[in-house]
């Protein structure tokens, strides 16, 4: 069947669109037929192994600890509820100044005098603070705030002042603190 000139003239002059709408016509279908259901087997699938605590997708990964970050923290960590009783009776405090007096005194300085300083209670935190007098050679204090940085547990040097000493060494004013994490169960 042949077409009338003016048919064949509007098809010449509208084939690109025609062309378009057929090709669209072909991915829609492409589409329905093939992408749609893979891509529902997918959400399906990714569903089913978030469910299960595998979630493939890379923003609902859980945040994986290092191994040796989870460690200082296990080490500085102690019970909520043993935390604060240790806290409120002053144990942590004694054994903060007991660390700190034996470590002085392992590396040749004078403890002269301690006292307690405020004990800070957070939600998750403990913060003990404590101020020492000590007396001895300026080296020996360099290596006790060396044996400190190098500890595993959380200290703070909060500030110290150093003034010459009549016997030839320095004496030693340092406020001291150390941070405690309370672990909370389930978190």
């Amino acid at each position: 069947m042949p077409l009338s000139p003016i048919t064949e003239t509007w098809l010449r002059r509208q084939w690109p669109a025609l062309v378009a709408v057929a090709v669209l016509a072909l991915l829609t279908l492409v589409h329905q037929l093939w992408f749609r259901p893979a891509a529902q087997r997918y959400a399906r699938a990714l569903k089913q192994a978030t469910e299960m605590g595998m979630p493939l997708d890379p923003a609902e990964m859980p945040r994986m600890m290092p191994p040796r970050l989870f460690a200082h923290i296990a080490d500085n960590s102690l019970p909520q509820a043993r935390a604060q009783q240790a806290a409120n009776s002053g144990q942590l405090t004694a054994e903060f100044i007991g660390e700190l007096s034996e470590r002085m005194g392992r590396r040749g300085l004078t403890v002269t005098s301690t006292e307690p300083g405020v004990t800070t209670t957070g939600d998750r935190t403990i913060q003990l603070r404590a101020h020492m007098r000590a007396r001895g050679r300026y080296a020996d204090f360099v290596m006790v705030l060396d044996d400190l940085a190098r500890d595993e547990r959380l200290y703070g040097i909060e500030r110290f002042a150093l003034l010459p000493d009549p016997a030839g060494g320095v004496s030693i004013d340092l406020w001291a603190s150390r941070l405690v994490l309370k672990s909370v169960a389930g978190a």
